[in-house]
């Protein structure tokens, strides 16, 4: 993440640390690959943790170097910290309006929401206000989600030196400052676990500072403990070796003398700890309770010992190093904050295949480049050279010279007009601030700081996104009637039905033996009977009383469901849970309703469990009962639609309508959110279902 520089004072904490190198690149790979695709990389969430221990030891470690020389101040360390952070998210900002408008309208109302917590650092605690899950967000999630790291670290650049100079100052050895910070993350760690409530959002837990300030921690820690003395020539970890350095043993392997020594365990403890991070980024599930119960602590304590390791001369220290991971590195805060609009709007939610692995290639490329664009144009300060591993020109300390920015607001300072000259002392002030940046950094600042005040005006932006919304989509603007009227167009050719569970072929051949008219579904419960209720085709109408059980899509349906379903009740409710809808299900039925037919259009807001649906069958006690698949752009909705086939399988009462099906070979039928059906996607939400209840002519 960014850099610490402490610009024109040689202290030793300007020093290259090359492990932190190749920590960056695995955080920001672990990152990348979770929000491509969160089963691609399941843990992948793990490298805010490293990157959270990398920015505590980078401060603390420049922050105790300058406490010791007496050259600490408070007024221009925060500047520093704002002209590294504010000019990248300013300007992620205002790209990512652009983009949004641009490509993927439908979430322009999201940046507008959070572009200006994100451009005051305060978006972590904006998200934990409103209740908005950081894993949980599927379908349309804010492009400007993963600003909330940034938020949390300014927050932590504000409030941890103060905190830290009341410690440096108490505390006299640095085993005793590195026993308070370990007992501040500590402390940390311990809320965590008390505010974790299972099956319950977590998002307070991730987001606030209070609770993952333990990252942070352990990395002020290390610093504490490895810092040396000023006033030393010689290399910071060359001279007073630890007395690790000097073990050696001799081990008999086989018949063979093999001679082990401090720095080989070393670089093996190293090694061993990257193996174990980059498992974790495959196995590790982010709803795990654990992770809330101390994980976190431990993965930051890892991070904290890799460092640790890579920092004494080794193969280790070597390959952690390396170019590659040096240029990756180098650009992790730009690759950061790139690459989820990016991804955003790559993968559209209403997309209804993964892209084969090639695609995934295709688009790191991508990112890559885009990255590496924003790192030059807008990170990298002045003198910055192209790639890390090249001499810095003149070791970014340019000799100080007036900029056209400075020499403007003198003139205008100069002047004899009291308001010329506030504002050639402001403008001097910006200059002077500015003057270590480039120039696309300048722009930035000017065009994030202009997106925010424009997305804060108090316009329609809900109908600005549709137009545009509708200009890429044109099927976003129909009505009602134009909907059924496109639908009546006669289709090319039918899609393949995706295979039916075991037992569906005999389940629909027992009902084609029996007199009754036939209705099309996946799978019709045997006991359906049509001629006892009124169906009208030309119109759509039927007349039977049918108990329809759903979650937000169906309450977005419900409307016209009612018109051509009369005799329907229908309850549909946003994030609307399974067990929630059992327990509405034995609430109607205890009632006293009896309806003729029972549909339950469960499963995007979480995975339904074969016992869950088994219960449903229960509840429905006989009667014919309908599953309908869900469709959202979350892993959990495949699993639920093979409960319901398999339950469906094995009860002859029951049937299956295919919306999911239906709708991933029509994305034209859903908003961008991939979820919920527009005018036309309600319109084919409605036939599909008469022609599950009503046969055909």
């Amino acid at each position: 993440m960014p850099r610490i520089v402490v610009s024109g004072v040689p202290t030793t904490a300007s020093r290259h640390i090359a492990v932190l190198d190749g920590m960056r690149a695995l955080a920001i790979i672990g990152v990348i690959g979770y929000h491509t695709r969160p089963s691609l990389l399941p843990g992948g969430f793990l490298g805010v943790t490293l990157f959270f221990v990398v920015s505590g030891f980078l401060l603390t470690r420049s922050m105790v170097n300058l406490f010791e020389r007496l050259r600490f101040s408070y007024p221009h360390f925060l500047r520093g910290r704002v002209r590294r952070l504010w000019p990248s998210v300013l300007a992620t900002i205002a790209g990512t309006a652009i983009l949004v408008y641009c490509m993927a309208p439908s979430l322009l109302p999201k940046v507008r929401g959070d572009a200006l917590p994100s451009a005051l650092f305060y978006s972590n605690w904006s998200f934990i206000f409103r209740k908005l899950s950081y894993f949980q967000s599927a379908g349309l999630p804010s492009p400007l989600t993963h600003l909330w790291f940034t938020s949390l670290i300014m927050q932590f650049y504000v409030l941890w030196p103060l905190l830290f100079v009341l410690i440096f100052q108490l505390c006299r050895s640095r085993v005793a400052r590195a026993a308070v910070i370990g007992a501040l993350a500590v402390a940390s760690s311990l809320e965590m676990l008390l505010l974790y409530t299972p099956g319950q959002d977590t998002s307070r837990i991730y987001y606030g500072l209070d609770t993952r300030a333990a990252e942070l921690l352990v990395g002020a820690a290390l610093a504490v403990l490895m810092h040396r003395h000023v006033g030393r020539q010689d290399d910071e970890f060359a001279h007073d070796p630890p007395h690790w350095q000097f073990f050696s043993r001799t081990v008999h392997v086989r018949g063979r003398e093999l001679r082990v020594t401090g720095q080989q365990l070393v670089n093996a403890l190293g090694f061993a700890l990257l193996v174990v991070f980059c498992v974790c980024f495959a196995i590790v599930d982010p709803q795990s309770a654990w992770l809330y119960r101390g994980g976190y602590l431990l993965f930051a304590l890892l991070a904290a010992t890799m460092i640790w390791a890579g920092m004494h001369s080794g193969v280790f220290m070597r390959a952690m190093g390396a170019k590659v991971c040096s240029y990756i590195g180098s650009r992790s805060f730009s690759l950061y904050l790139v690459h989820y609009p990016l991804l955003i709007v790559l993968n559209p939610a209403t997309r209804a295949t993964p892209l084969p692995w090639w695609g995934y290639l295709g688009q790191f490329a991508l990112i890559l480049a885009v990255g590496e664009v924003f790192f030059q144009l807008i990170e990298a300060m002045r003198g910055t050279p192209w790639l890390p591993w090249l001499t810095r020109a003149g070791d970014n300390a340019e000799p100080a010279r007036e900029t056209a920015g400075e020499r403007l607001g003198r003139r205008l300072t100069a002047s004899g007009n009291a308001g010329v000259r506030m504002l050639g002392t402001a403008g001097t002030r910006f200059a002077t601030l500015t003057a270590c940046l480039r120039p696309g950094a300048v722009v930035g600042i000017v065009a994030g700081a202009l997106a925010v005040l424009v997305l804060m005006l108090p316009l329609n932006w809900q109908a600005i996104a549709h137009a545009r919304a509708v200009q890429l989509r044109p099927e976003l603007a129909l009505t009602a009637e134009q909907a059924r009227k496109q639908l009546a167009k006669p289709a090319p050719a039918p899609s393949p039905q995706p295979e039916q569970p075991k037992g569906t072929d005999a389940a629909q051949s027992k009902g084609a033996d029996t007199a009754q008219p036939q209705v099309s579904a996946l799978k019709v419960p045997n006991n359906l009977d049509p001629s006892r209720w009124q169906c009208d085709a030309a119109a759509q109408q039927c007349s039977v009383r049918m108990l329809m059980i759903g979650d937000s899509v169906t309450a977005g349906v419900a409307q016209t469901l009612q018109q051509h379903f009369p005799q329907a009740h229908i309850d549909g409710a946003v994030s609307r849970q399974f067990a929630t809808g059992e327990d509405l299900l034995a609430q109607f039925l205890g009632s006293g309703e009896d309806p003729q037919v029972i549909v339950f259009a469960l499963g995007t807001n979480g995975a339904a469990m074969r016992e869950q649906a088994e219960h449903v069958v229960q509840l429905a006690a006989g009667r014919p009962l309908y599953f309908v698949t869900a469709l959202a752009p979350v892993d959990w909705t495949a699993a639920s639609n093979a409960t319901f086939q398999e339950v469906a399988a094995a009860h002859p009462n029951v049937g299956i309508i295919d919306w999911s099906a239906l709708a991933t070979a029509h994305p034209e039928y859903l908003y961008d959110d991939g979820t919920h059906p527009n005018e036309l996607g309600t319109q084919a939400y409605e036939q599909q279902l008469y022609n599950a209840l009503c046969p055909r002519d």
